[in-house]
């Protein structure tokens, strides 16, 4: 066991390996250790699988079935050691410190005591893709299913536990650093690890829970060191391209060298002869190779003939909007007059009279192009499959719906025997090739039966990630006498394509259409019609913060301008989109902002 707390994996490999040979799984270890275990399934503890429990057929366990059980989030060893798990990643916001300051804080040990383990689908809660601001909300905030929430209730159960043994009240009792003392005897005293005797909790997590204000903070709200930032800087810290697994072999992919190109051929004996070659994988549109040391791999992926139909060309002047890739300076107009979608998120019907008696109108046009993420470090991934099993080390936001999900698709196997596990990459506010990345790494191990790590090369990365979404963005602002802003016209295009992937839509990366899954529809409106006003939620800040946002007589939002209207198209993209920072809030706000200044 590693024996100070980071990301890296609670046990080391020459450790697994031992217990390998002694026949026993992490878990089965725990509780010959006097451990208070976490189980997943409906049957029991399942844990960690060591290789020979994978080979044996041992099924691999999630927990979205069982985040009401504080099992699934808190164990306790003989030493009182705090085992924590949680199933937000660290995307370099810190987020891993504070959430173990957070068990210290509510269990009342010191931190070091704490060892904290996430996104690993064997062992931890399912708590969605890690995005839009929402790892502290989720984990901090009293909600039925929390990091927060557990981590109280196993304080309070402990204390039922030695309020029981000791015969007195809960009142009666004083907890210090993980040991439990009766407050007028001090002699009665019990550490947390004597106390569970490697018992389960078998409780569910107590949404009624008091939860500590912040002047009872003992932990939470100081100021201690990232746990990753020591390793990040001296080079120890595994990212997911050192991940190294026995037998692992280098993998790399070849793209189409054109939006929509399809598969036509491919020449396997124009790298016959390259030194270390194990494989030529096509699997419908996906192609690449797989050799003994990775630039055997570059070169035989460089050298691979590969015949590819047109797909969508640039054209030499005036752009042909339905058959080639828009002409750059036509790009705006090409956005405009493509089949598009209606939507009225705001409409207070008195839009166009305000306007025509205005003192004055302002209009204002903003075009946003798409933006490339441009990642520092191109991403990697290594992926073990072998028969209908497979472990995945990928640096995915989303460990469960994105990549098991997605898995379980493109490989054909049950989400339920694929675990994924998170390895630092390279940063990423919104979505760089961390998926598609992993999907290429398995299904290439699945065609050679051996792990797979892959690389992508900055060509890969960048040709074909999922770029920020481009927009056109109109405004007409109307003014009274004075100056004051008396009512907002607003009307914008998007261009998009993909996204996140998930197990209902593996084709929104390159590597999931290639592989054979559809790209997700699109269906754009007849016209306008009667596109009633839906005053729906404001996730993208369609609606500018300026507007009331008035229904049915009700202000809605902090703004002033009761006179108002969004109309929103969306269009299909030629290329891969996705959230760059955020879900095209930046777009929009940079709009709104500049037509306001």
């Amino acid at each position: 066991m590693t024996s100070k707390n980071t990301i890296q994996p609670t046990y080391t490999t020459d450790a697994l390996d031992a217990l390998e040979k002694a026949g026993l799984s992490r878990r089965t270890f725990l509780k010959g250790t006097g451990a208070m275990i976490v189980g997943f399934s409906a049957a029991g503890a399942v844990g960690i699988l060591a290789p020979s429990e994978a080979s044996a057929g041992v099924p691999l366990q999630g927990s979205t079935d069982r985040r009401d059980k504080l099992d699934s989030w808190i164990a306790i060893l003989h030493d009182s050691t705090i085992l924590a798990y949680a199933g937000k990643s660290e995307l370099g916001q810190g987020m891993f410190t504070v959430q173990n300051q957070l068990v210290a804080e509510y269990l009342e040990v010191p931190l070091s005591r704490v060892k904290l383990t996430i996104c690993d689908t064997a062992l931890c809660p399912d708590q969605g893709t890690t995005s839009g601001s929402q790892s502290h909300p989720t984990n901090f905030n009293h909600q039925r299913r929390s990091l927060m929430t557990a981590a109280a209730t196993a304080f309070n159960e402990m204390k039922k536990l030695a309020a029981a043994r000791f015969g007195v009240t809960v009142d009666d009792l004083v907890v210090r650093d993980g040991v439990i003392l009766v407050k007028s005897d001090a002699t009665k005293n019990v550490t947390y690890g004597e106390l569970v005797g490697g018992q389960l909790f078998n409780i569910d997590l107590d949404p009624t829970i008091k939860i500590k204000g912040p002047k009872e903070w003992k932990i939470l709200g100081t100021s201690v060191p990232r746990y990753d930032i020591p390793d990040i800087v001296t080079g120890r810290l595994e990212y997911a391209r050192d991940v190294r697994v026995p037998g692992m072999v280098y993998g790399q992919v070849v793209r189409p060298p054109r939006v929509d190109a399809k598969l036509v051929s491919v020449d396997e004996s124009s790298v016959a002869d390259i030194p270390g070659l194990v494989k030529v994988v096509v699997k419908n549109d996906f192609v690449g190779v797989v050799a003994e040391k990775r630039y055997q791999a570059i070169r035989a992926a460089e050298r691979l003939k590969v015949v590819w139909s047109g797909g969508l060309t640039q054209p030499a002047n005036v752009p042909d909007f339905y058959q080639k890739l828009p002409h750059q300076p036509h790009f705006y107009d090409w956005m405009l007059q493509q089949p598009k979608t209606w939507g009225r998120p705001i409409d207070s019907g008195d839009v166009d009279a305000k306007l025509a008696s205005a003192a004055k109108v302002i209009e204002a046009t903003y075009y946003y192009p798409y933006n490339m993420h441009g990642s520092l470090g191109a991403s990697a991934a290594v992926a073990d499959v072998q028969g209908d099993r497979a472990t995945v080390w990928s640096p995915t936001q989303s460990v469960y719906g994105a990549e098991q999900g997605t898995l379980s698709r493109i490989l054909g196997i049950p989400q339920a025997n694929i675990r994924v596990i998170w390895r630092m990459g390279s940063g990423c506010y919104g979505l760089n090739g961390a998926d598609a990345v992993s999907f290429d790494a398995a299904l290439l191990s699945q065609a050679v039966g051996r792990p797979v790590m892959v690389q992508l090369t900055r060509k890969d990365e960048m040709a074909h990630e999922n770029y920020g979404v481009p927009y056109v963005h109109k405004n007409k602002l109307g003014l009274d006498a004075q100056g004051n802003i008396i009512v907002w016209d607003q009307e914008r295009w998007s261009a998009g394509k993909g996204g996140r992937p998930s197990s209902g839509s593996p084709g929104n990366v390159i590597t999931g259409v290639n592989a054979g899954q559809p790209i997700p529809g699109f269906t754009p409106s007849n016209g306008p019609g009667n596109v009633p006003a839906t005053f729906g939620g404001n996730g993208s800040n369609d609606i500018p913060s300026y507007m009331a946002a008035v229904k049915g007589g009700v202000v809605n939002y902090l703004g002033t301008i009761t006179s108002e209207r969004v109309v929103t198209h969306n269009i299909r993209s030629p290329f891969w989109t996705g959230p760059l920072r955020s879900p095209n809030r930046l777009q929009n706000t940079w709009a709104q902002e500049s037509v306001i200044d």
